[in-house]
């Protein structure tokens, strides 16, 4: 008889924005309640602390670049690609940021509770690397001392989809309306900001891809599978069912 598989002490959920993250971390950490495994939801991405200070004064003085929407809605992004300096400047101020909440997540998994990340390490090298727009930055030593501090006994999940279903599902709710006195835009529940551009998704999608390939992770395309089919992808890789 085999011993029963131990549950990892994290499960590190990774993928583009929109690909059903929220929506499978929600569904396993109720699963882990319920059979009495103290579980709690994590979420750490960049920007962080003295990062997200220099980011708020680089949008107000209009040091950024614009990434349009297909909405036409502009995504401004500090232009911290423009020199190597700049971006050696801002992957150390993100790498400084970010290690209090990675000591936070070690001290939860001290006390004994199983954390589940809908962004964890991967997501804040995946952002840096966005911001320098620079896609080699995942082999850089930034990078792979951030990703050392992953802890060992760490299950990954990589929820990808294309990103004609992200847009859909991020825009099914969005409309134009035309009234006689001109158009009048009526976006339900979401704002039509809220629709990444394809270059940021494009360039997310292919961070992640090179790095899932770096680790023992489950890939599972959410654009052909419907969110219990996801989920039980997920529980039958972790042993649960």
């Amino acid at each position: 008889m085999k011993p029963a598989k131990r549950f990892p002490r994290l499960v590190h959920f990774f993928g583009p924005d929109g690909a059903g993250k929220s929506t499978q971390v929600d569904i396993l950490v109720g699963v882990l309640r319920e059979r009495g495994i103290n579980a709690q939801k994590c979420w750490v991405r960049a920007h962080h602390t003295v990062a997200f200070l220099l980011w708020r004064f680089f949008m107000r003085i209009g040091f950024c670049r614009e990434v349009l929407n297909p909405f036409g809605v502009a995504t401004r992004i500090p232009a911290v690609d423009r020199n190597r300096f700049l971006g050696f400047f801002w992957s150390s101020v993100e790498f400084i940021g970010v290690l209090p909440h990675i000591l936070r997540v070690y001290y939860y998994l001290w006390r004994g509770r199983t954390l589940v990340a809908e962004r964890y390490i991967l997501d804040t090298v995946t952002t840096i690397a966005y911001f320098l727009d620079d896609i080699s930055f995942l082999g850089s030593w930034t990078s792979r001392l951030l990703l050392r501090l992953i802890p060992r006994d760490t299950a990954f999940i990589f929820l990808d989809a294309d990103y004609e279903a992200i847009y859909q599902r991020r825009a099914h709710l969005f409309s134009i309306r035309m009234r006689h006195k001109g158009q009048r835009r009526e976006y339900g529940a979401i704002p039509a900001s809220s629709v990444e551009p394809r270059v940021f998704i494009d360039f997310q999608r292919r961070a992640y891809k090179t790095l899932s390939r770096l680790f023992d992770t489950l890939v599972v395309n959410t654009s052909k599978s419907s969110i219990e089919e996801t989920s039980m992808i997920i529980r039958q890789n972790l042993g649960l069912n």
